[in-house]
């Protein structure tokens, strides 16, 4: 039951995150909540109605095994994975899916020999046919179409993703693709080019459920300006309202990345949900009705505030 608790919860978020994403698509709210896009969002967003609305939310990833989660029982570690493999069959079939709205994207190192071909095979199948729906769907209806990108990791850990960073980028220097010379001019995007988030923009909020106050190896690089919420919630019980909630905090935020002007984030927003093991991955796939944002949320949009990149933590 723990694990199919978890599980129903990844998609009642998702469906509430696709609310943040303006579309015609999604239209129980349209009147209050889909308006047209601004020319300060991101390109995800289209024309609906007739008012601006800044809120966007494009990237959600999922905690789904780390690679200290190897630690656990064989039995555990074997259901987690019969789990990811059943969802994974599932889900290709979700409408969502299918019409190109979300795309999923695997993170981590899925080549470990541990993980089971089942599960392997059938998660980079819904990798695939996701990217392909959406790949139609921007050839069908431009760039400017919206598209939730849904991250999965699984088998990763922050410490091993940079790790192997480093590795790429010594690799690099040794082949000679990098002289030696040019060491002293380097950045930190050669270690942020390097790893397996690179393709994806740093979180900017990061909840942590459960009243665990830790990152547990999540994210570690890419989190660096990201704005921490600790909530005593259970995954399970997250719902919309605690969402929400988390949404208003990070948006009476002031972020300053080191300076003393505030900024108001347009960048294209991120969210992170770290969730222990594989409790977390959808089970039920029915559709369930768009709920009414709360009017002090939209209050919040309406006056550009942009939402930010979210990390559960359970």
């Amino acid at each position: 039951m723990g694990h199919a608790a978890g599980a129903d919860k990844v998609i009642n978020v998702i469906k509430a995150l696709q609310r943040y994403l303006p579309s015609s698509d999604y239209s129980d709210d349209v009147s209050v909540y889909h308006e047209s896009s601004s020319s300060q969002t991101t390109s995800t967003e289209h024309t609906t109605t007739t008012t601006t609305h800044h809120g966007t939310i494009e990237y959600c990833t999922l905690y789904a095994f780390s690679t200290e989660n190897w630690s656990r029982s064989p039995e555990e570690i074997n259901t987690i994975f019969k789990l990811m493999e059943r969802i994974a069959i599932q889900y290709r079939s979700h409408q969502s899916v299918k019409s190109g709205k979300i795309q999923i994207d695997l993170l981590g190192n899925l080549e470990d020999e541990r993980i089971p071909p089942g599960a392997k095979r059938e998660l980079q199948r819904l990798q695939n046919e996701s990217r392909d729906a959406c790949n139609k769907r921007r050839e069908k209806c431009g760039n400017s179409t919206n598209i939730l990108t849904i991250c999965l990791a699984i088998n990763y850990g922050a410490r091993a993703d940079i790790l192997q960073a480093a590795q790429k980028l010594a690799q690099a220097i040794a082949s000679g693709e990098i002289s030696p010379n040019d060491l002293a001019a380097m950045d930190e995007s050669e270690i942020s080019n390097r790893l397996c988030t690179a393709h994806i923009p740093d979180p900017d909020l990061i909840i942590r459920t459960s009243g665990e106050t830790r990152l547990s190896n999540f994210l570690l690089w890419d989190a660096a300006y990201a704005e921490l919420y600790f909530t005593d919630l259970l995954w399970p019980d997250f719902d919309e309202e605690a969402l929400e909630e988390a949404l208003m905090w990070y948006g009476k935020r002031k972020r300053r990345f080191g300076g003393r002007t505030i900024v108001t984030l347009w960048g294209s927003v991120y969210m992170a949900a770290l969730c222990a093991a594989m409790k977390v991955l959808p089970v039920s796939l029915m559709k369930t009705k768009l709920l009414r944002r709360k009017t002090k949320l939209f209050m919040q949009l309406r006056d550009g505030i942009q939402l930010p990149g979210l990390a559960y933590i359970l």
